[in-house]
């Protein structure tokens, strides 16, 4: 606008210059007398001073323009970068250059309506923020959130799919009554939805389905309470919660590092992955460690035609050392359990030893006209880097009504290393095997995690009088986490069997007695969401 105004200035300046020298040629042709020439000087210093009052006008106009434009620039934001709080509409005097036609401007009216309107929606669009629901897809299915984070509900689950061939044993269905031990097959080992949340802050809630071999099953199914205390955080539940047995055993199925638990769990506890039916109280310490206790009368599976067994159980852990990268793990668990004689009349064991899949290929346990029983177990793991190991150990003793007791005992170690260099999934709150670090999954052009494994695992059970068995295994796996959800698991083990006969009358018995060696293959597709 300057540049313009010193134009015309610039061109007024000129004109009276070449009308001064041309006077002298004008006036020896035309004789033009003084007063013209007085007028003549007036009148071009009449527009000199209306080309400066317009000047001073503009350079006036354009200080507040450069205040507004160095505000606006103090507040951008630091959080979006290049984004600016609305400013105040520049005056009208300042869209219109000196001498253009005012019908060429755009209206001040409609420039603030919309100015209006842009803030109307900024404001419902903030109103929507602070009182609409939050939803968060970071676990692959939506959680609803409150704004205040008091109420949330969220979808949950998983698919496993198995497969399985065994081979070698002697057992092969061609010397006797017996089925086979080859055998070979496919199953979908797990198949769960669930709906948990939170209905304000103190109180928790979990319902988790399984529809796997064509049936509906409860698994997690409670009301919780929590409280956070200076020393750390208590929670009581109560309905069916996961039993906390053991470090493989309290391992959720979507962790543990192969497509079974180990013998301990699978022996010792019972029940692999057990659920406790009553009363569960855990407290979660500020240092690395926990405690929980439960009292459980009933099952999720067991109709009601007599009364529950009594089964009370407790685990505790520490991680005496905890440097991130290097965590050392101290665990003890048992429980005491009693045995309804109409419900239970007699303890038969049957033990894991290459797989759930083959029924077949079962460790046996003693046949007890089983009291009541004992079990105490101990835990022991570490992680150094891309490296980690386990091992536990387990011993029950079950009573009989008839006098004497039978005894069994089993024990593991694993070992494994990641080829990729994360970490191990562990959890220093729990005590248990957890989601791995995944810094490269597949899905964004990486290799995703791998990791490979090998364990060993025995279990003796053998007694003259109830019978029993005895069996060892020896298994080598690998790992691969696609992305968080997605998993595939390889696993070989070489096993050997040696069941015995009970001398109990009428005791249950498999058929599969005697020395037997052989060679199962698991796998596992697993998506977890």
């Amino acid at each position: 606008m300057t540049s313009v105004v010193c134009r015309l200035i610039g061109s007024a300046t000129l004109g009276m210059t070449i009308a001064t020298a041309y006077v002298p040629v004008s006036l020896a042709a035309d004789g033009p007398t003084n007063e013209e020439l007085a007028a003549l000087v007036q009148q071009q210093a009449a527009q000199i001073a209306r080309l400066k009052q317009r000047l001073d006008t503009v350079e006036a106009n354009q200080a507040p323009q450069s205040s507004r434009i160095a505000a606006n620039d103090k507040a951008r934001s630091p959080a979006t970068p290049g984004r600016r709080e609305p400013a105040s509409e520049p005056s009208r005097q300042n869209q219109i250059e000196p001498g253009a036609d005012e019908a060429t401007a755009p209206a001040v009216g409609n420039q603030a309506t919309g100015n209006d309107r842009l803030a109307a929606m900024q404001n419902d669009i903030n109103t929507l923020k602070e009182t609409g629901v939050k939803v968060d897809w970071s676990s692959g299915t939506p959680e609803f959130s409150s704004p205040d984070g008091r109420f949330t509900f969220g979808f949950g689950g998983r698919i496993q799919y198995d497969g399985s061939t065994t081979s070698g044993s002697r057992f092969d269905g061609e010397s006797g009554d017996l089925n086979s031990r080859n055998i070979a097959g496919t199953e979908f080992r797990r198949v769960r939805l669930d709906v948990e949340g939170q209905i304000t802050d103190p109180i928790l809630y979990k319902i988790e389905m399984e529809l796997a071999n064509s049936t509906i099953g409860l698994r997690d199914v409670y009301l919780a309470g929590q409280r956070r205390f200076e020393l750390g955080q208590g929670i009581v539940y109560l309905g069916s919660k996961f039993a906390d047995s053991g470090l493989d055993g309290r391992t959720s199925s979507k962790w543990t590092w192969f497509t079974d638990r180990n013998v301990v769990s699978n022996d010792i506890d019972g029940v692999p992955g057990s659920y406790n039916v009553g009363l569960t109280t855990a407290f979660y310490g500020n240092h690395d460690d926990h405690i929980s206790f439960a009292v459980s009368k009933g099952s999720t599976n067991e109709s009601q035609t007599s009364s529950n067994n009594f089964l009370v159980r407790s685990r505790a852990h520490w991680n005496p050392i905890n440097t991130g990268d290097v965590i050392l793990h101290l665990g003890a668990n048992g429980y005491y359990k009693d045995f309804d004689r109409e419900r239970e009349p007699n303890f038969v064991d049957r033990s894991v030893i290459a797989g759930a899949y083959n029924d077949n290929l079962r460790v046996t346990g003693p046949v007890v006209d089983a009291k009541d029983s004992t079990s105490w177990g101990l835990e022991l793991a570490g992680l150094a880097g891309p490296f980690a190991a386990g091992a536990e150990y387990g011993s029950l003793n079950v009573n009989s009504r008839s006098g004497g007791d039978a005894h069994l005992e089993a024990y593991s170690a694993q070992v494994g290393w990641s080829i990729t260099g994360e970490q191990f999934g562990y959890s220093t709150k729990q005590g248990v095997w957890t989601l791995p670090e995944i810094e490269n999954p597949v899905t964004s052009g990486g290799m995703g995690h791998w990791e490979i494994m090998a364990r060993y695992g025995a279990i003796n059970s053998d007694d003259t009088r109830f019978g029993g068995g005895s069996g060892h295994g020896t298994t080598f796996g690998v790992n691969w986490y696609l992305n968080r959800f997605a998993r595939l698991i390889l696993a070989d083990t070489i096993w050997t069997t040696n069941n015995k006969q009970s001398t109990l009358v009428g005791a249950p018995t498999d058929g599969y007695n005697g020395h037997d060696d052989g060679n199962t293959v698991n796998a596992r597709a697993q998506i977890v969401f």
